[in-house]
């Protein structure tokens, strides 16, 4: 599966190999002067190919833990490639990276001395040429091999590209005779590398929602995402949008869950579109639309927003409030409650109130009880998958242990400060019942002046043991979960 980043990886001597004398040169240390040392001093090849710009991007996010969601669109926005090379970058860079546990385990049965043996670059290439030959079907497979050799060549000495060649070689002709796990003997590690998931998420996810429902799950985080977007009220209405953004040769559709969100099917970036930058629309996904309607603001309220930024459903919930009242944003990061305020103005939203402070110690900032609260808490983001291609390898059980300590501190922080019949509601956009149904009913537990409230606008199906559950590949919508608590 997953390398083991512990490991030596590229030439380095791991805590195990002290005294002893490194033996092998991993293949590809030897790279060239071009190539990584120039894109970490931040210039750039003016004429960069599709893949060299997706192995460009792949190589940042192993090397600089970067998040490719992020540095992608920015790389190409930057770049000079046509609409159709982008296109296959995005590909190559989102399809290598969610598969990557899949391709190195499929990669290393190639590699006698192991992954280990070959440095971070060159296992880059493998991996890119991997993914081209094993999971898409409109690349031949000679150009994938083809493809990966160029950028060998760019980048390391002829020894190096011919081994680069042998390797995808033998994928290519081997592939089909490749000994994948039986599912009936053992599903769990099926599951594992049929859909290029942590082995351990699959087998809590198995204890948890069922062996049928954790193949879809993760069949369903594989998928490309939708575009969603939500119609700022405050300036103009769905029937008012809609138009424009298909005189943007945008194909829009209404959202099944919600009045006030849109489908972007196909079509360009909505970032740079007049109507985006005027604040007649944000990017948000449906799942965290719904939160702020499950809130339920009134006008004239004041609510308490704790863990704000970057301000999505702050700015949702002054929606729904129709800009009166008060909505007190707490978050600990400065930063982005300077983006917060940035995205307060572009949508005119003119009833938020910032505080930087931790939200855990909410006594020392909020001296009144108010008329509800929103607590959004830190989470392991296990349902955002499908939109943080690269997210998956980077979680462990651990965090999320961690994580749900700090989301029950949160909770106790906020308790104290809704108002006798007030509201309460607890969101994370992931899917582990330690961070859902644990929290909530531990929280419960020691709070019995609270109690859960029903939400008969929730899809169907999503009512989940202390809460509603949203989940990929029953609701179309990111993974996330709501409760929604009263307080006598």
């Amino acid at each position: 599966m997953k390398a083991d980043r512990r490991r030596t990886v590229g030439g380095r001597r791991t805590a195990s190999d002290k005294g002893q004398k490194a033996k092998r040169q991993p293949a590809g240390r030897e790279q060239a002067r071009t190539g990584p040392r120039q894109w970490r001093d931040g210039t750039s090849q003016p004429k960069r190919t599709a893949r060299e710009l997706a192995l460009e991007a792949i190589h940042r996010v192993h090397q600089t833990e970067g998040y490719a969601n992020i540095l992608l669109p920015h790389m190409l926005s930057e770049s000079s490639l046509s609409a159709r090379d982008r296109a296959l970058a995005t590909e190559i860079v989102y399809g290598t990276l969610r598969s990557e546990g899949t391709l190195d385990w499929i990669i290393g049965r190639f590699l006698p001395h192991g992954l280990e043996s070959v440095s971070p670059l060159a296992l880059d290439i493998l991996r890119m040429g991997g993914y081209q030959l094993i999971f898409t079907e409109r690349i031949p497979a000679h150009a994938a091999c083809n493809e990966s050799v160029k950028l060998a060549k760019k980048f390391f000495p002829p020894r190096i590209a011919n081994f680069v060649n042998a390797v995808l070689r033998r994928v290519a002709t081997k592939k089909d005779e490749l000994p994948w796990p039986d599912f009936n003997k053992n599903p769990v590690d099926f599951i594992s590398l049929k859909y290029s998931h942590p082995r351990w998420m699959v087998k809590m996810w198995v204890k948890e929602l069922g062996l049928k429902e954790t193949e879809k799950l993760c069949q369903a985080n594989n998928l490309r995402p939708k575009l969603s977007v939500r119609v700022n009220t405050l300036k103009t209405s769905p029937e008012k949008l809609i138009p424009l953004l298909e005189k943007r040769k945008l194909k829009v559709v209404r959202s099944e869950l919600i009045p006030e969100a849109l489908i972007i099917r196909e079509g360009r970036s909505v970032l740079n579109l007049p109507e985006f930058k005027q604040g007649l629309f944000t990017v948000q996904g449906e799942s965290s639309i719904l939160v702020s309607r499950v809130v339920a603001p009134q006008a004239g309220e004041t609510i308490l927003d704790v863990c704000a930024a970057p301000g999505g459903k702050t700015t949702h919930l002054a929606q729904l409030m129709g800009n009166q009242g008060l909505i007190i944003a707490v978050d600990i990061h400065a930063q982005r409650l300077r983006l917060l305020r940035r995205t307060c103005k572009q949508l005119g939203v003119e009833i938020v109130a910032t505080v930087e402070a931790d939200g855990t110690l909410l006594g020392g900032v909020i001296k009144e009880p108010v008329d509800r609260i929103l607590v959004d808490a830190p989470c392991s983001g296990l349902g955002v998958l499908a939109k943080r291609p690269d997210s998956r390898w980077r979680k462990n059980l651990g965090q999320i242990k961690e994580l749900s300590r700090l989301q029950v501190r949160l909770l106790e922080s906020a308790a104290g400060f809704v108002k006798p019949g007030g509201v309460l509601v607890y969101s994370v956009c992931t899917i582990s019942r330690k961070e859902t149904t644990e929290v909530v009913k531990g929280f419960l537990k020691g709070h019995p002046e609270f109690s859960l409230d029903d939400v008969p606008d929730m899809p169907q199906d999503s009512n989940f043991d202390g809460g509603f559950q949203l989940l990929p590949h029953k609701h179309g919508t990111d993974g996330m979960f709501i409760a929604r608590l009263l307080r006598s």
